[in-house]
C-alpha cells in the first residue's frame, strides 16, 4: 500500500504579454517622475509666505497625477482589448496538402513538442506558407494518420474498444511514423502505457496516466503496467517510491499470468504462479512463491 510512480520514456512556463508589460511599466514611469516632481518641491522651505503657493503646487501635481494615470489605464485597456487571441481551428499545410485541426487535438499530448508549439504563444514566429497556412515537413501519408488517432482518442469512451494506434504494413513506412512520433514528443500519447489493477479492491486505489503515470493504493493491490492499443513492448521502465509500507516489484511471464481482477485476498506478484519479483519489505527476490534472501 502506498503511493508509487512509474516513469517511461518522456514543462511549463508563463509569459506575460508584451502590451501588458510595456504598459505597467510605462505607468511606473510615470510614477516614478511624479514622485520626483512632488520631491523637489518638497525641498523648498514652508514660510508664511509661500505655504499657499506650495499648496497650489502640491495640488496641480496630485491633479497631474491622477490625469496622468487615468491616461496610462486607459491605453492599456484599449490595448489589451486588441490583444490577438490564438485560433481554435489550426490551418495546416503538412508537406504541400492543407488540412485543418483543433488545437486542443493537436496539442492533446502534455509535454510535447506538438503541444508546446502550437499552444498559441508561439504562432507568430511558427514556419507559414505563402497563405498564412502553418507548415508541417512531414509527409501527410504519416502525419496524417497521427492525427486521425489524436481525433479518435477525444471521443473515446470506457464502453468502446480502445482507440489502435496506426499500423503500416510497409515495414519502411511503420519505421518512419515511429521516427516522426519519437521527434514530436508525442510517443507517450501515441503508443500509451497503462496501469490497471489485476488483485484488489478497485476503490481503494487511485491511478493516475500520463503524464504522471503511478498509483496511490489504501490497501494491499497487485497493478500491471502494460500497453492500450498497440504491441510496442515495454523495453524499460523504473519506479519511485514514496510513502509504502510494503513493495514488491516483479515481472510475470506473458501468457501465462492471469491479468482478470480478483478482489479480496490474494498473493503479490512474485508469489503467484509464473511471476517473481523484489521483496522491497524483506530484502530478497520471490519465484512463485519461494523466497531468496539477498545478502548486503
Amino acid at each position: 500500500a502506498g503511493l508509487t510512480h512509474f516513469h517511461g520514456f518522456q514543462h511549463s512556463s508563463f509569459a506575460s504579454h508584451p502590451i501588458m508589460k510595456r504598459a505597467a511599466d510605462s505607468i511606473a514611469a510615470s510614477a516614478s517622475q511624479l514622485s520626483l516632481k512632488d520631491e523637489e518641491s518638497s525641498q523648498e522651505e514652508p514660510s508664511s509666505e509661500n505655504l499657499p503657493q506650495l499648496l497650489r503646487k502640491k495640488q496641480k501635481n496630485l491633479e497631474e497625477r491622477e490625469a496622468e494615470l487615468e491616461r496610462r489605464i486607459a491605453a492599456f485597456e484599449k490595448g489589451s482589448g486588441k490583444i490577438k487571441r490564438p485560433c481554435d481551428v489550426l490551418h495546416l499545410n503538412v508537406g504541400g496538402t492543407l488540412t485543418a485541426v483543433l488545437r486542443k487535438t493537436l496539442t492533446s499530448v502534455e509535454g510535447s513538442m506538438l503541444a508546446s508549439r502550437f499552444s498559441g504563444r508561439w504562432d507568430d514566429s511558427l514556419e507559414k506558407d505563402k497563405d498564412g497556412n502553418f507548415f508541417i515537413d512531414q509527409p501527410m501519408e504519416l502525419f496524417g494518420p497521427m492525427i486521425d488517432y489524436l481525433r479518435a482518442k477525444a471521443c473515446e469512451t470506457a464502453l468502446a474498444p480502445p482507440v489502435t494506434t496506426p499500423d503500416f504494413e510497409n515495414e519502411k513506412k511503420r519505421r518512419d511514423f515511429v521516427r516522426m512520433v519519437e521527434y514530436f514528443g508525442m510517443t507517450p500519447g501515441v503508443y500509451p502505457t497503462v496501469m490497471e489493477m489485476c488483485r484488489g479492491e478497485p476503490q481503494t486505489a487511485d491511478i493516475g496516466g500520463h503524464p504522471t503515470l503511478g498509483v496511490f493504493a489504501r490497501e494491499w493491490a497487485t497493478f500491471t503496467l502494460g500497453v492500450r492499443g498497440h504491441n510496442r513492448p515495454i523495453i524499460s521502465f523504473s519506479v519511485i517510491l514514496e510513502d509504502v509500507e510494503r513493495a514488491q516489484i516483479g515481472w510475470v511471464r506473458t501468457g501465462h499470468f492471469v491479468k482478470k481482477l480478483r478482489p479480496g485476498d490474494h498473493k503479490g506478484v512474485g508469489e503467484e504462479k509464473y511471476s517473481f519479483g523484489l521483496d522491497c519489505q524483506r530484502g530478497g527476490i520471490l519465484y512463485e512463491g519461494a523466497f531468496t534472501n539477498i545478502d548486503g
